[in-house]
């Protein structure tokens, strides 16, 4: 099975908007606002959170949901999945944002989320923005990230295994559904 990224801003033959997008790196996040830490745990934290309001995610456009100002959706965040290198979410997309995406008006993402003040870890995810610059230092672009035809699970080697652990995440947290070839 592969995995596979298509970067919306460097494919110019990609002809829809991804349905998966990394919202938050795993490890410690340097950022405009501060350094936090983002982990198994915090994986953990933010799907239970998610699951016990029992709500979708709002995306929307440059953080227009903490403004009291009216803030439509740019897409919906159905569910929240663990990976090797981040967070990601599965995203339900309005027309709109799809076509800002397409025609690359918008490239980076940027999560409104709540940081426990004793370990500096984040515990929920409020919202995530389409913005073009991002609070987040070194930030990839949105990103297509998963190919799902067929959900069968990588099997770690122990290398892979203990940078989890360094890492906090649990090997049952850990979702992977394939790895490029040759790697």
């Amino acid at each position: 099975m592969e995995l596979y990224t298509k970067v919306l801003s460097h494919d110019p033959n990609l002809a829809e908007a991804p349905e998966y997008i990394r919202v938050l790196p795993l490890g410690h996040i340097s950022s405009e606002k501060g350094a936090f830490l983002v982990d198994g745990e915090s994986f953990r934290l933010m799907k239970e959170h998610m699951q016990h309001r029992g709500i979708d995610i709002v995306i929307d456009y440059e953080h227009q949901t903490l403004n009291n100002v009216q803030a439509p959706a740019g897409g919906w965040i159905k569910e929240l999945l663990l990976k090797n290198d981040g967070i990601y979410a599965r995203v339900e997309w309005t027309d709109k944002a799809k076509n800002y995406l397409l025609c690359k008006e918008y490239k980076y993402l940027s999560p409104v989320i709540v940081i426990r003040k004793n370990d500096r870890k984040v515990t929920q995810l409020h919202s995530v923005a389409l913005t073009n610059t991002p609070a987040i230092n070194g930030m990839a672009p949105i990103a297509n990230s998963l190919d799902i035809q067929s959900k069968a699970p990588y099997t770690l080697n122990d290398m892979e295994k203990e940078i989890l652990r360094m890492l906090n995440i649990s090997v049952s947290d850990y979702v992977d559904y394939g790895r490029p070839e040759g790697q």
